[in-house]
């Protein structure tokens, strides 16, 4: 795929949302606003795909460990980020909310849902991060086991 494809995509979300002429800029990248909510595309590496993402906050150096480990929770299986990962831009230090999706399969339909879902798990972390909402599950013993063989088969 290509620039076209991201173009093609982008000009249909735009139209749907009302932004007659949402297009990427020279550096392959479209920023839009939801809320409170700065979303970017970006064409991804070898143009086959679009990287979904957003800057979601800063955590305090005194909920740091209690934060990365919700984060690492929360990308297990994708039960926090419905499909997207949590992480932490290397530069800033800021949690970043990110998903990728093939341009090839990738439909009106289904992007506006997954822009939708992408803004609703966005707009719940920032809040979690603005209150340092962490639960540090690492010293949780109601938690359970994090690595537990219960249950696994031997073979």
């Amino acid at each position: 795929m290509s620039m076209a494809a991201l173009q093609s995509i982008l000009k249909e979300f735009g139209a749907s949302v009302g932004i007659a002429e949402l297009e990427p800029d020279d550096e392959q990248r479209c920023n839009m606003m939801f809320d409170d909510v700065a979303l970017s595309f970006e064409l991804g590496v070898g143009d086959e795909s679009v990287y979904i993402y957003s800057l979601l906050g800063a955590v305090a150096d005194d909920d740091a460990q209690a934060a990365h480990a919700d984060l690492l929770h929360a990308n297990y299986a994708f039960a926090g980020t419905r499909g997207s990962t949590l992480s932490i831009d290397p530069e800033t230090g800021g949690i970043v909310l990110m998903r990728e999706e093939q341009l090839d399969s990738l439909r009106l339909p289904r992007l506006e849902a997954i822009v939708e879902e992408f803004v609703t798990v966005a707009e719940q972390w920032m809040q979690r991060i603005a209150n340092g909402d962490f639960s540090a599950r690492q010293d949780d013993p109601a938690a359970g086991p994090s690595s537990s063989e219960e249950g696994m088969v031997r073979v």
